[in-house]
């Protein structure tokens, strides 16, 4: 007699083979913490602003911009998942008088490419403008 093997057996041996042979992005805290990215901002779609210099600071496990200091956004706690070599990070920072900033951003070795999206909501409009940010790491 030929016995039989459950099927929730056969399952669960499968979903263990399939997890232990497959890579996941890890996410990490606070991976990014003591890097600052130098460069320029621009619009979505243009080239950077030479005028619009940009500092993003990765601290004690917060994110800041040093260019949205003068509008009193907040640093904020920011999440990180390591995919490969690179770091992809996001964070939302929020000023009392000038509404949200949404942060997603990838790092790279020693170079940050980050999008980010600035609302603010209004009783008559609302403002939604898109930017970019190319940064190599400061010394």
């Amino acid at each position: 007699m030929i016995s039989r093997i459950p099927q929730y057996f056969i399952y669960t041996t499968l979903l263990f083979v399939f997890l232990t042979n497959t890579s996941f992005a890890a996410e990490t805290s606070g991976i990014l913490d003591g890097m600052t990215f130098v460069g320029n901002n621009g619009e979505k779609g243009r080239e950077p602003d030479p005028d619009e210099y940009e500092e993003i600071v990765f601290q004690n496990g917060l994110f800041r911009s040093v260019s949205c200091d003068p509008y009193n956004f907040s640093s904020s706690e920011y999440t990180t998942t390591v995919i490969g070599n690179t770091i992809h990070f996001e964070a939302m920072t929020e000023s009392p008088t000038h509404g949200k900033i949404a942060w997603q951003g990838v790092v790279d070795g020693d170079t940050a490419e980050v999008t980010f999206i600035w609302t603010k909501e209004r009783w008559y409009w609302d403002i939604r403008k898109e930017y970019w940010f190319r940064g190599t790491l400061k010394e």
